[in-house]
C-alpha cells in the first residue's frame, strides 16, 4: 500500500467512526421524518419544535432573575473599572 492509499484509508476510517457516533444520537423528526440529532430543539429541515429527552426549558421568572443579576453585576464591574481608571 502506498503512502497516499494509507492516508486515504485512515481518513475513511475516521469518517466511518464519526458517522457511527452521530448515528447513535440520531432520531426521526416527528414532523417531517428526517433524521435529526437528539439534542436539537428545532428541526433544521422543517423548523418543527423538538423536545430533547431530559430537556425542560427554564421558567421565565428564573430567566428574568438571572438576567437582572447579570445586568447589575456588569454595571457594578463597569463602574468599578471606570473609577479605577479615573483615579489612576
Amino acid at each position: 500500500m502506498t503512502e497516499e492509499e494509507q492516508r486515504r484509508a485512515a481518513e475513511e476510517e475516521r469518517a466511518r467512526r464519526r458517522r457511527e457516533k452521530l448515528e447513535k444520537h440520531a432520531l426521526p423528526c416527528p414532523h417531517c421524518g428526517k433524521s435529526v440529532l437528539d439534542h436539537m430543539t428545532r428541526c433544521p429541515y422543517c423548523g418543527g419544535a423538538l423536545r430533547p429527552k431530559g430537556y425542560s426549558p427554564m421558567d421565565e421568572k428564573k430567566k428574568q432573575r438571572i438576567r437582572t443579576v447579570c445586568y447589575v453585576a456588569g454595571t457594578v464591574i463597569a463602574v468599578a473599572i471606570a473609577l479605577i481608571i479615573l483615579f489612576l
